[in-house]
């Protein structure tokens, strides 16, 4: 069987490439793609920075440890929290991001990083200025 390697993030017309980082989040990759394809929606990020995020609350995912796991991020680093203190949740910046709720700094695990992140700032303005925007999360190379 062969390593998936990238996933592909759609947002109506907007498409993005993440590269998936084994080497330092292999239990996060392999519970991000057991869960794919994923239909979702994203909102802003209220607490942490400049960044959209999708609540994955009902979405089962095995125990996931912190594995490269930091509390900041820049654009394109995509990272998902397990819910340690809150809910289970991907996040993606647009920008710079310091991973916080109303109970302060997570830390959180960087598992993917964008490859053309050029159009990440349009996406953020679309979740600030209309509101939820629909997203799914593939495997590369798969159908919607």
């Amino acid at each position: 069987m062969n390593k998936i390697n990238t996933i592909k993030i759609t947002s109506k017309d907007l498409s993005f490439e993440a590269d998936l980082l084994w080497d330092l989040a292999p239990k996060t990759c392999q519970a991000v793609i057991d869960i794919l394809p994923l239909e979702i929606n994203l909102i802003h990020v209220k607490w942490s920075g400049f960044g959209v995020w999708a609540d994955l609350g009902e979405v089962k995912v095995d125990e996931i440890p912190y594995e490269n796991n930091t509390i900041y991020f820049s654009a394109g680093q995509i990272m998902f929290y397990p819910g340690f203190e809150s809910m289970k949740e991907l996040l993606i910046p647009y920008d710079s991001v310091a991973f916080a709720s109303k109970a302060g700094l997570h830390s959180a695990n960087h598992f993917a990083t964008i490859k053309n992140p050029q159009n990440l700032s349009e996406l953020g303005r679309r979740t600030v200025e209309d509101g939820k925007q629909p997203v799914i999360f593939e495997i590369f190379g798969s159908k919607p």
